[in-house]
């Protein structure tokens, strides 16, 4: 399910790496009154993705109750957010270790736990079929957010979400601050990949760009 801000018409459309856990956090705490916490149940850690707000595909949202609905996304330029993918997840949570992958079966495809940035971008399919938070995180964004930006009222440039903080704010009545959240690991960027990696990367987020033609170029 998409998050509905509760009384007022508001939809939101959350995608991975894209300030998805702040703004659920924020949402949450207009439809509770309180913040979010973490707590544990039948030894299943319970955070804001499994607990109360999860980040479905398009294709499995009903959307029928949002026809009345301000709808709004934020997306966020393709390369930069499988890049924090990358630092966040894998450098981060370290998703692709030993303690979270099949090691035979990665060895069986010709990869290694605790990729390096290179070896992730050269091999990117094959650790998504080793991880499936690694395949939620670099699903390309028409998986969260349809194939045509049309269907959304307002799509906010990650780097212009104020826009979409002032929106809420109207919304409630009160001025809103948006938290940082997942922002844990060592930022890599572009030009540290080799040119292998650059052009799979590059190839691999040629649809996203198509999606978010004039808003994001794949200028690299």
């Amino acid at each position: 399910m998409a998050v509905v801000l509760n009384n007022h018409n508001i939809v939101y459309f959350p995608v991975p790496k894209t300030a998805c856990t702040s703004l659920k956090m924020l949402m949450f705490e207009l439809n509770h009154g309180r913040k979010f916490e973490m707590y544990e149940e039948d030894g299943v850690l319970k955070h804001i993705h499994n607990a109360a707000y999860g980040t479905p595909a398009f294709a499995d949202v009903d959307r029928s109750p949002f026809a009345g609905m301000t709808r709004v996304a934020v997306i966020r330029d393709p390369i930069t957010r499988l890049l924090s993918a990358f630092s966040n997840r894998v450098a981060f949570h370290r998703e692709l270790s030993e303690n979270h992958i099949d090691v035979d079966l990665a060895s069986r495809l010709g990869v290694h736990p605790n990729p390096s940035p290179d070896h992730f971008f050269n091999n990117l399919g094959k650790f998504r079929i080793l991880s499936g938070s690694i395949r939620h995180h670099t699903d390309p964004v028409s998986a969260f957010l349809g194939p045509d930006l049309a269907y959304y009222h307002r799509v906010f440039r990650i780097e212009e979400i104020g826009g979409l903080v002032d929106l809420l704010s109207n919304a409630v009545g009160r001025p809103l601050e948006l938290g940082r959240e997942q922002v844990g690991g060592d930022k890599i960027h572009f030009k540290d990949l080799g040119p292998r990696a650059q052009r799979n990367l590059v190839e691999y987020c040629y649809g996203d760009y198509a999606l978010m033609r004039g808003f994001y170029s794949a200028q690299y």
